[in-house]
């Protein structure tokens, strides 16, 4: 019985030896065959679009961070923001790998941002160059010989665009030249605008100044008024036309006693002159009389100034008609801007309008 089960177990392990060689030879066969026809790639797709075949991912992600990495010229950065997909396939050998083509097209989905430097006009980008060693050099050539009143302020700043867009230093100057040339154009013609307006007001001042000169000469020719004290000639000590509050001998609630002499009202600093040449024995404070000028004439003539702003002479000075001896103003007892204008003969007083006015 035993050697009948040895007989049979042996029959049976023949037959599964030969069955695995069989299958051991046809997958042996089978691989040959796949190896003849076929060859491991990876395929590379982008965004579920397959781009083609590489035969190693790795060189192809060493290209693409070279890439993205190498800053050249303006570039600032490069950013491919879809990266590729890999999967390992076998196809037919007759395929070609395009490794170039590839990176080509991954290339063409990169974002590229430039750094570029905008010059400006007034705080307004007009241009871009590619260094800033450029916008510094086309500043200064523009700036040379340009007036800084001229609305040309020239600066630069960073830009970073997706776009290239600057030019060469030489045509931005050009550009830029135009611009200034306008500008220098604007002022010049602003400057001989106010030029004729300057030359135009000096000559209307002028003229004005000559009408007044005129109506002045007309209205002193009219106010003067001349008179004879003891054989002096006398002229009226104000070159215009005032207005007489009080006249000689008057009297009021504040003043006790008659008034003393004529009381020419004007505006405050109206010059004052003598009413003839002399020497000056008084210029000072008295009293009531406030500020106070007293002239000799001689022949025992005396002309009295008072309730002035300022005096402009001193004791002993020689004067004449034409000499500025003091202004018109309020000082002492007084209730507005006038001249006290006093005559005295022998040491009294006489009545101004006997002479003048």
């Amino acid at each position: 019985m035993n050697f009948i089960l040895k007989g049979k177990l042996k029959h049976y392990t023949k037959d599964v030896i030969k069955t695995l060689e069989i299958v051991f030879l046809s997958i042996l066969f089978i691989a040959l065959i796949i190896l003849i026809k076929y060859k491991p790639v990876y395929t590379v797709t982008l965004s579920g679009e397959t781009l083609g075949y590489v035969k190693e991912k790795s060189d192809l992600e060493n290209r693409i961070n070279e890439y993205i990495n190498k800053k050249e010229g303006t570039i600032a950065l490069i950013d491919i923001e879809i990266k590729p997909k890999y999967s390992l396939e076998l196809v037919s050998k007759k395929e070609i790998t395009s490794e170039e083509d590839i990176f080509e097209k991954i290339q063409e989905t990169a974002i590229i941002t430039y750094k570029t430097y905008a010059i400006t006009v007034n705080g307004e980008a007009k241009l871009e160059v590619n260094t800033e060693i450029e916008a510094q050099d086309a500043i200064s050539k523009l700036s040379e010989g340009l007036n800084e009143s001229v609305d040309f302020k020239l600066g630069y700043v960073e830009v970073y665009k997706t776009q290239q867009t600057a030019i060469s230093e030489d045509v931005a100057i050009s550009s830029l030249n135009e611009i200034k040339l306008a500008k220098v154009s604007e002022f010049e013609a602003e400057q001989e605008r106010l030029e004729q307006e300057r030359l135009a007001a000096e000559q209307a001042k002028k003229a004005e100044e000559k009408r007044l000169a005129a109506e002045r000469k007309k209205l002193v020719a009219s106010s003067v008024s001349y008179g004879n004290v003891n054989g002096m000639g006398i002229t009226t000590p104000l070159k215009v036309r005032p207005l007489i509050t009080s006249r000689f001998g008057e009297r009021s609630r504040s003043r006790r006693s008659s008034h003393t002499g004529l009381d020419l009202a004007t505006s405050l600093g109206t010059p004052i002159y003598p009413i003839a040449g002399g020497k000056v024995t008084f210029a000072g404070n008295q009293g009531s009389y406030g500020k106070m000028i007293i002239i000799d004439h001689g022949n025992g003539i005396q002309s009295w100034y008072a309730h002035c702003n300022s005096l402009n002479v001193g004791v002993g000075s020689s004067v004449t008609t034409d000499t500025l001896i003091a202004t018109v103003g309020s000082t002492g007892n007084s209730t507005g801007p006038h001249l006290h204008l006093e005559i005295r003969v022998n040491g009294s007083a006489v009545n101004p309008q006997n002479y003048l006015y």
